[in-house]
């Protein structure tokens, strides 16, 4: 993979900025030495009464050297040279503290000149790791055990970089272990390195002598007068002082990315150590819990960020102050441990991975961990605990094979399985109460904003119409359209039956009045004409019909074409529609005229002899079968002349076909008789047949067909009969009357068409049957005109379904109330969307049932002993791993880790860390797995090879972004956490290279946490554990983290009368950069608090370096020794400390004209305000602001940046909590509004009911509702309001948030919209029983 250029000039100014090869590296030129970090050693040798050259002899034997007295009341230099030493000593202590490295040596000899670029050199050839200690009142120099002296490794990286030549690694990683201590030789033995290796130094005589040449003070001008270029010179000069060496062990892995092209950009780095960009940053649901290994309880922020990191990816984590960044990374190390990953943690403050070895150790997870602050000095440790490693090996295998082990994956299974089960059902049920989709809105509003007690509406057909995020449309026709139906819809309204006004305009008012007179002259024309022509009166809906039916007296006309039908006609009129079956007269018509087919009837008998010719012929024809039979039947049957007479009128034949077609004629006529004996039972059947023509039926069918149709039709014009009755008038007569009917009522069809585009055929017969009517409709059309328009309109605009609600609402509320409408059709709407909300999800009901406080007593149950079956886990996955695989040989001897434990345990030679870790990396991994250490013993520790599964980077936003990239690269996973909102990087101690031409934006971020939130996914801690009271936060809360910290105090914290902040005025002078008075009250602070409370810690913090020491120099007089329990430190370097009490020494004091300067150093630099959001938030119980003025004294407004503001907005804070002027309240997250009601409703009712209680909105963290009595606070209300609705997960809400409930002592109650919206009455008692109990 290529390096890219730009990305190989930013690798460049990162090994810049480490070796910082300029001449502001003190460890490459040293023009002058500075009172706080640098002694000449030469200076010393007057107090000790040998030559100064014996100190340096001293150390080339690793012996310990008296140097100065600690105090001599005859000597003053003496006395000042006791100072010197002691800032020195204070300096690094404080590095050791801050750092875990020791950056004091002893510098010897110097070298002096030019390097071939003309770069100035002045610096420390060797340096001799030491210690400044006191004994029997003596300053003690003593060398450093295990530390080793070395080259200068920044002096060799410039000479090779600044001469064109390769570092020499032999030069590089030589520690003089094995070279003769005698001083001569060990000189000698650096002169022969020296020429050895090709480094160009003239090593003069002068070295030789066993003395030491003053170091004086010069100018670089000066100084640089007579050099030549590229010539070095050695001196026998030497420097007791801070010479940072740590970055140079980071050069070595720039080198190796830069030479190996291993990544060709950041981009691609931090692609490769991570899965692919999540579309939520919520991954709480997205891991199983058997996959989680958390030993430490861990919130649900902390949490997410876990299950994000099994997700494979790599993330920040922004981590304010006390949201557990700590814990988090515990937890992170146990889950590695248990999967058999190897976890490195970085941070460059001892303090932050002393916190964490600490924890780790609480859970015996140290003996797989080993802390390294310094490679040199812990090398000892290290290898002590891996030989006691490899000698439990025997232990760890027996434990591993007991029973207790083996169930305790089994039970680790089972209970993460129930924790998932539970977890989601919870969550289904979350889901549910809050999802929109189905509806528009949650069921939890639906559930606020409906009664079940109240009216409603059958909605079951039509509520899958009414989304609610789109109903607010038809809320506002509904409530127009009541407005309006109050009046038009009324029953006796004259314009209710109407036509739609909807496209009407006003010029359409003036016709609609000419129509209404026009109806009411015209029609009385019309019924004056019909009463003298025809003597009948009809209305408007009467001739309105029979105009309709115009068609149908046509074909009554049509049908009775003679007067035989026209009379057969009236024979039928009277009768039923039954009685003259049209269906029956079909049949018999058929079954008549079948009677005619093939022979037809036999019509020469007369029907009284029928039955005695059928008995004849049967007769005859039986005896006609055989020979005698028709022999017999000739000449004695009696049937023989009646058969025969019967045979020639019908014109057949005496033989066997004869016979036939007279039996089937006689059949046929036989039929015939039998309908026609039915046509004449019926009165209303006129004349029929009485011949046996055929034509004649077909004729008589015919006109009997036409006359009941005309029947038909008659009946079908409704009161015709009553206006022209056809029984007792002719067949002309009838149909003149109509056609006269007809032709006056023709005259009016125009004038329907008229009348019918403005009126209905309603309005019209009212017109014409109530003279007063017409009046009526005037006046309403005068007054209602555009509001029938509009009324109309919005008649128009509604759907089916739409009409069918309101015809609803209206049978039960038919006064159309406007307010009642709309509030019936919510409740009903609501409790049906309800109804089908919970049939689709049964999980709401488990509130009411009580299975809900069951499931999260189950899981708080469960997520506890999961807890503490993840540390068993652990440590029997951690001791699974030392034993995998082990090697025997023959005689069963163990061969694994053999090497390893020769090499840890020997007494001479003994090899270096790195050289173990890349000689034994996997058996040392085994046994080993996780390791804590600075980013610089990282690289001086292990290969640049990604031997770590996992690398974990605390305090990211303190460490220089390209300190913390070699760490990174170790690793195949990061997370990198830290606090953008805190201190940022910086080095007081040595100076950081910067390029003025450089433009990549990385090499423009300082830190490494900014640098990486370029590139990876951020997760946010925001529970606060650090303090017991919200005073001690609120202000960082605020002003640095938008109110998104969460605290929940104990709630024993909150019934103290203790302040928790005391702003402590006093009359302090500000002189010489420090404030005596002040420093004097501190000291007493400290004094009163060890007597008082002993077992509480102690912080001090000043805003600048000379307050710091005025008041360590006083507690040192005070107290002999400062106790472990107490620290004294500047706002610059307090970043990761934290304490019971603090003790804020401001320092700054009014001039003479009482005013107060408003400079206040670091904290009037840009981001400067980081450093007094550190400095506030170290306290766990209690912060003493001890001040020489009062706030309103400092005049700020006109600095350039924010830090000075903040100062006196937060002494401005302090004393209003000092004088009991604080109050609580939780800044809330936007959230739906909807989502906050059931709180207010029970505020509401409660306060009410229970007046001598008041519940409290947004007054502590994870409360709802704080029940408060007496201004105390009593209890808490959880709600499904807007805290459960934005929580990461239901997890949280049932689960963790009660447990920190109990933890913190206070009683509580969860409460539900679905049980308010069951019976509001019971959930208020239930509340009652609560704060009552």
């Amino acid at each position: 993979m290529a390096l890219t250029d730009k990305t190989k000039k930013l690798l460049i100014t990162y090994l810049r900025r480490l070796t910082n090869l300029s001449g502001n590296n003190r460890s490459l030129f040293l023009a002058r030495l500075t009172a706080d970090q640098f002694i000449d050693v030469q200076e010393l040798s007057q107090f000790n009464g040998e030559p100064a050259f014996s100190i340096i002899n001293a150390l080339i034997r690793e012996k310990p050297k008296f140097i100065c007295p600690v105090l001599d009341s005859r000597m003053e230099a003496a006395n000042e040279a006791s100072r010197k030493l002691k800032k020195l000593q204070r300096i690094d202590q404080f590095i050791y503290e801050e750092r875990g490295s020791k950056d004091l040596h002893v510098g010897w000899p110097i070298v002096q000149g030019k390097l071939k670029d003309d770069t100035l050199v002045r610096c420390p050839l060797l340096f001799f790791p030491v210690s400044l200690t006191i004994q029997n009142n003596q300053w003690w120099l003593e060398p450093r055990e295990d530390a080793g002296i070395t080259f200068n490794k920044s002096f060799l990286l410039a000479y090779a970089h600044y001469n064109q030549v390769k570092p020499t690694e032999a030069l590089l990683d030589e520690t003089f272990e094995e070279i003769d201590r005698d001083s001569t030789a060990f000189r000698t033995v650096i002169y022969q390195l020296l020429q050895k290796n090709e480094l160009e130094i003239n090593f003069n005589s002068d070295n030789f002598r066993d003395e030491l040449t003053p170091f004086v003070n010069i100018k670089r001008d000066a100084f640089e007068e007579g050099l030549k270029t590229g010539e070095l010179k050695l001196f026998p000069k030497a420097v007791l002082g801070i010479f940072p060496q740590a970055g140079s062990f980071l050069v070595p892995d720039y080198l190796h990315l830069i030479e190996n092209e291993q990544v060709s950009d950041l981009e691609s780095f931090f692609e490769s150590r991570s899965t692919s960009y999540p579309e939520s940053k919520n991954f709480i649901t997205q891991v199983k819990e058997e996959k989680i290994y958390t030993c430490f309880p861990a919130d649900i922020w902390q949490e997410n960020s876990v299950k994000a990191v099994k997700l494979g990816h790599s993330l920040v984590v922004q981590g304010p102050p006390g949201t557990g960044k700590s814990q988090l990374i515990c937890n992170l190390i146990g889950d590695a441990l248990a999967t058999g990953k190897r976890v490195l943690v970085v941070c460059q403050k001892r303090a932050a991975l002393d916190v964490v070895y600490q924890r780790l150790q609480s859970k015996q997870l140290t003996d797989f961990a080993a802390l390294v602050h310094d490679f040199k000095n812990d090398r000892k440790e290290i290898y002590e605990k891996i030989a006691r490693q490899i000698n439990r090996l025997d232990e760890y295998k027996t434990r591993n094979v007991s029973i207790d082990a083996i169930q305790l994956d089994r039970k680790f299974l089972q209970i993460s399985h129930r924790i998932d089960q539970i977890t989601e059902e919870l969550e289904k049920f979350k889901h549910a109460l809050f999802d929109e989709k189905t509806c528009g809105t949650t069921i939890k509003e639906l559930y606020l904003q409906s009664n079940p007690a109240q009216e409603s509406i059958n909605l079951k057909q039509e509520f899958s119409h009414f989304r609610y995020d789109t109903l607010t449309p038809f809320l506002h026709k509904l409530t127009t359209y009541s407005h309006y139906a109050q009046t038009l819809k009324r029953s006796d309204y004259p314009w209710k039956d109407r036509k739609s006004f909807s496209a009407w305009q006003a010029s359409d008012e003036t016709a609609i009045r000419k129509t209404i007179a026009d109806v009411n002259q015209h029609f009385q024309l019309l019924t004056t004409t019909l009463f003298n022509k025809l003597g009948i009166r009809l209305d408007w809906e009467q001739c309105e019909l029979l105009l309709e039916k115009k068609t149908l007296i046509d074909e009554i006309k049509s049908l009775l074409t003679n007067d035989s039908i026209y009379r057969y006609f009236q024979s039928m009129i009277s009768e039923t529609d039954e009685e003259t079956s049209a269906l029956w007269l079909s049949n018999i018509e058929k079954n008549t005229m079948s009677c005619f087919e093939n022979e037809g009837p036999e019509i020469f008998t007369p029907g009284h002899q029928l039955g005695n010719l059928q008995k004849a012929l049967y007769r005859s024809m039986k005896a006609r079968r055989s020979l005698i039979g028709l022999v017999r039947w000739e000449l004695f049957s009696k049937d023989k002349f009646l058969i025969k007479r019967v045979l020639v009128q019908n014109e057949l034949t005496s033989s066997k076909p004869g016979f036939a077609t007279l039996e089937q004629r006689l059949d046929n006529r036989l039929n015939l008789e039998h309908n026609l004996s039915k046509l004449k039972g019926k009165v209303w059947l006129k004349q029929v047949p009485e011949s046996f023509s055929q034509k004649e039926f077909i004729q008589w069918f015919a006109d009997q067909h036409f006359a009941l149709q005309a029947k038909l039709v008659f009946a079908q014009v409704r009161g015709l009969k009553h206006i022209i009755d056809p029984t007792g008038i002719s067949r002309q007569e009838f149909t003149t009357r109509l056609t006269t009917l007809y032709d006056l009522l023709s005259e009016i069809l125009p004038k329907k068409e008229n009348w019918t585009t403005y009126l209905t055929s309603s309005q019209v017969n009212s017109i014409t049957t109530q003279p007063w009517f017409s009046q009526h409709l005037q006046e309403s059309l005068k007054e209602d005109f555009d509001s029938l328009c509009e009324f109309d309109k919005l008649i128009e605009g509604l759907n089916t379904v739409e009409k069918q609600v309101l015809n609803k609402l209206f049978e039960l509320h038919p006064a159309w109330d406007e307010y009642q409408m709309k509030s019936l059709f919510l409740n009903s709407l609501a409790l049906t969307w309800i109804d089908h909300l919970e049939i689709r999800s049964p999980e709401l009901r488990m509130v009411s049932s009580g299975k809900i406080s069951l499931l999260e007593n189950e899981l708080r149950d469960l997520i506890t002993e999961k807890q503490n079956l993840c540390e068993e886990i652990i440590l029997l996955r951690a001791r699974e791993k030392t034993i995998e695989d082990l090697k025997v040989n023959r005689l069963n001897n163990r061969v694994s880790y053999r090497d390893l434990l020769h090499q840890v345990t020997k007494k001479k030679k003994i090899w270096p860390v790195r050289k173990v870790v890349a000689s034994f990396t996997e058996e040392l991994f085994k046994v080993i797995p996780c390791w804590l250490a600075s980013p610089e013993s990282v690289s001086a520790i292990f290969p640049m090879e990604d031997f770590f599964d996992l690398v974990i980077f605390d305090e990211a936003s303190q460490c220089f972004a390209e300190r913390g990239i070699p760490a990174l690269y170790r690793g195949k996973q990061a997370i990198v956490a830290g606090d953008a909102m805190q201190l940022k990087p910086g080095d007081f101690y040595h100076a950081r290279w910067q390029d003025e031409d450089e433009t990549h934006a990385d090499a423009e971020v300082d830190s490494l946490l900014d640098l990486c939130n370029r590139y990876l996914i951020s997760t946010v801690l925001h529970g606060h554990y650090r303090s017991k009271t919200l005073e001690l936060i609120d202000f960082s809360n605020r002003h640095f983290y938008n109110g998104t910290l969460q605290l929940l105090p104990h709630k024993q914290a909150m019934l103290s009368t203790e302040h928790a902040i005391v702003y402590d005025r006093v009359a302090g002078v500000w002189q010489n950069n420090s404030n005596v008075v002040e420093a004097i009250r501190i000291v007493e602070h400290v004094t009163t608090t060890l007597k008082n409370k002993p077992d509480k810690s102690i912080g001090i913090i000043t805003f600048n370096a000379p307050q710091q020491n005025l008041i360590l120099d006083l507690l040192e007089e005070e107290l002999g020794s400062i106790p472990k329990s107490i620290f004294v430190k500047n706002i610059e370097n307090v970043q990761g400390d934290e304490c019971d009490i603090v003790l804020f020494s401001i320092g700054y004091a009014p001039d003479k004209q009482n005013r107060i300067p408003a400079q206040f150093g670091s904290l009037n630099l840009a981001g400067g305000e980081n450093r007094l959001n550190v400095a506030v938030s170290r306290a766990r119980e209690k912060i003493i602001v001890v001040c020489s003025f009062l706030p309103e004294q400092l005049q700020v407004e006109e600095t350039l940046h924010t830090g000075p503001k903040l100062l006196k907005a937060y002494l401005q804070y302090a004393w209003k909590v000092s004088n009991g002027e604080f109050t609580t309240e939780v800044l809330q997250a936007a959230s739906k509004n909807n989502f906050m009601r059931l709180k207010q409703e029970i505020k509401k009712r409660a306060e009410q009911k229970w007046p001598e209680f008041n519940f409290q909105q947004h007054a502590i963290p994870f409360h709802d509702l704080t029940v408060n009595k007496k201004s105390q606070a009593y209890g808490a209300i959880l709600t499904d309001d807007g805290n459960y609705y934005t929580s990461m997960s239901a997890r949280a809400d049932h689960a963790l948030t009660p447990q920190l409930l109990d933890a913190k002592a206070w009683p509580f109650i969860r409460v539900y919209s679905r049980n308010f919206w069951q019976d509001p009455d019971k959930f208020l008692n239930e509340i009652g029983k609560f704060i009552n109990s």
